[in-house]
């Protein structure tokens, strides 16, 4: 029969290795949030810690866009880079980011299904004589190129910006398929087509 003594002694001894126990089963917890926060990726088919990795689909993904000259889809890109298509946009932006910092005369523009890497409009006056020839008389190349960069403009404004003829100008680019417009007013309000967005890469 034990004495008072010894069931005190017995009893502390449980009571320790229940706290030890308990120690243990704190611990997993935070192993279990360690493990699920190191499974949590921005981009599931590519790790972001590795850097040498994100600058080898960078490169990719930016010679990809350069070669296609148009815009790409995000299916078509996941394809060629190997990450997938769900986590491309974020890899895309990364690039997009890296032309802005640049501040030079190239960037990237996203779309929603896709993207593409283009002249900046300010600068493409200058050098769409280099690009695909799109058969227009110079005039007319160059008030193509500062519609583009306006977004879309009244043709009472080209004025401004152009001495003599502009009307035939102006229906030479409608009639090649460059610009839309509509009536406003006594005028008309001119705008990049779709086919000068697939022959001079921009979205």
């Amino acid at each position: 029969m034990k004495s008072e003594f010894e069931i005190q002694q017995s009893e502390e001894g449980d009571s320790a290795s229940f706290d030890e126990d308990e120690t243990i089963q704190k611990e997993q917890p935070g192993n279990q949030a360690a493990e699920k926060q190191e499974e949590k990726r921005p981009l599931p088919k590519l790790n972001l810690q590795n850097k040498e990795k994100i600058a080898d689909v960078l490169k990719t993904l930016e010679a990809a866009l350069f070669l296609a000259n148009r815009v790409v889809s995000f299916e078509e890109l996941s394809s060629v880079t190997g990450v997938s298509k769900a986590a491309l946009r974020t890899v895309v932006e990364k690039l997009q980011e890296d032309y802005t910092q640049k501040q030079g005369a190239i960037e990237i523009i996203i779309a929603q299904d896709g993207a593409s890497m283009q002249v900046k409009p300010e600068f493409l006056q200058n050098v769409s004589e280099l690009s695909k020839k799109p058969d227009l008389s110079r005039k007319s190349t160059k008030i193509l190129a500062l519609v583009a960069k306006k977004g879309q403009l009244l043709q009472s404004e080209l004025k401004k910006y152009f001495k003599g003829e502009i009307y035939l100008y102006t229906t030479e680019l409608k009639e090649k398929g460059y610009v839309d417009w509509e009536k406003k007013g006594n005028t008309r309000l001119l705008k990049p087509s779709k086919k000068f967005m697939e022959t001079f890469q921009t979205i």
